[in-house]
């Protein structure tokens, strides 16, 4: 009897001697289904692999299980069998088929086996995962964030794109830390900024639910419950004294999804760009990089990158009282006259993150400032670490 024909079998056995009405009841169950480290590739036989099975398409199941181990080696051009038994890659033990390629396992947590300097663990939707949770990722290549480059290979534009004028791969990050290519989902290539980006049934957006170069960071406004693309911009310092610099910077080559290389003006947060019809500041983005207590967290673009925000659309509490949020452009620089309310440009994301000074009252006491438009650090879903397969 195989693995999956075992069912409890009832025997009823007729008790000996005295005539007695009282029955044994023998219960016949399976074995214990054998667990397996995709990480170690512990817990199998010899010539089998510790992988990801998938069961069942639309709605798609998976599970971890040991299978027959694979031939193609990482960086291969690889394929899964049908939903079922044989529903695995051909992968060779120690990578798993993404996008029909193979790649590297790896600890999303840090352990080993660990990625290269050139690339980061990501984790995907339904790859190794244990009761809804994932247990290992995937080495994926890092990228640029503004022009979409990869860091290494030989086909490095767009990431990679099959065009690099329609974008069907794109740079994409979970922490503003690490930034790496993925494909994106058909009905994501074309949600810019603004945009209610793709999500899981419960509301949370995919990583890479966005077209290439934007990304689900933010709510579409404060109490709302949707998360929204954001155009990555261009930053540069911005002040009332220097209001021009407020949508970006006009000089850094950035790329659309749209053409086919970065170009000087397009890390702008206007319509046509990287923003939308709506008012919107390019923020620094250490200024939305934070974590879930609210502290700001150090990291390789916190001074290069920004996100487009339409600060029309978001309070903030200061000292207790919501405020609408300031627009750069009209808060006085570093060492000017504060404005009563907001103080300077330098207290919000309008500087580098250098030049940041937590903002102060007339007491020297913190006046604080909190949020809810950050996913994840508000009442809204936090974004899944998780890149959708298609």
């Amino acid at each position: 009897m195989t693995k999956l024909a075992w069912a409890a079998l009832l025997i009823g056995l007729a008790a000996c001697g005295g005539g007695g009405n009282n029955n044994v009841i023998i219960v016949d169950t399976p074995p214990p289904p054998k667990l397996c480290d995709p990480l170690a590739q512990t817990g199998c036989e010899a010539g089998e692999k510790c992988a990801t099975r998938v069961l069942q398409d639309n709605p798609e199941i998976t599970e971890i299980a040991c299978v027959a181990d694979g031939t193609v080696a990482i960086d291969g051009a690889c394929g899964y069998g049908p939903a079922g038994a044989m529903g695995f890659s051909n992968c060779k033990a120690g990578g798993e088929c993404i996008f029909g390629v193979c790649k590297q396992i790896c600890d999303q947590l840090g352990g080993t086996p660990k990625c290269d300097g050139n690339h980061a663990c990501e984790l995907y939707e339904g790859l190794f995962e244990s009761n809804g949770m994932p247990v290992a990722g995937v080495c994926e290549t890092k990228c640029d964030p503004l022009t979409q480059a990869l860091v290494i290979g030989s086909n490095t534009v767009a990431c990679g794109s099959t065009n690099a004028a329609m974008a069907d791969t794109g740079c994409f990050t979970s922490d503003l830390v690490d930034f790496t290519c993925t494909r994106i989902p058909t009905s994501a290539r074309t949600l810019t900024d603004r945009t209610r980006s793709l999500s899981a049934s419960d509301g949370s957006p995919y990583v890479n639910g966005c077209a290439a170069g934007y990304i689900p960071w933010l709510i579409e406004k404060s109490g709302s419950m949707i998360a929204v693309c954001s155009g990555l911009c261009a930053p540069a310092k911005t002040d009332n004294a220097n209001q021009n610099a407020a949508t970006g910077d006009m000089t850094v080559p950035v790329k659309l999804p749209t053409k086919a290389a970065p170009e000087a003006g397009d890390g702008l947060c206007v319509a046509g760009k990287k923003g939308s019809a709506e008012a919107e500041d390019c923020h620094y983005i250490w200024g939305h990089h934070r974590d879930r207590t609210g502290a700001y967290l150090p990291g390789p673009y916190n001074d290069t990158l920004g996100i487009c925000f339409a600060y029309g659309q978001y309070q903030v509490s200061i000292g207790g009282v919501m405020q609408s949020y300031p627009k750069c452009e009209s808060l006085p620089p570093a060492g000017a006259t504060p404005d009563a309310i907001y103080g300077n440009a330098n207290n919000w994301p309008c500087v580098p993150q250098a030049e940041f000074v937590p903002k102060f009252t007339g007491s020297k006491q913190p006046a604080v400032v909190t949020d809810d438009f950050r996913l994840s650090l508000g009442a809204a879903p936090g974004v899944r670490h998780i890149l959708r397969q298609q």
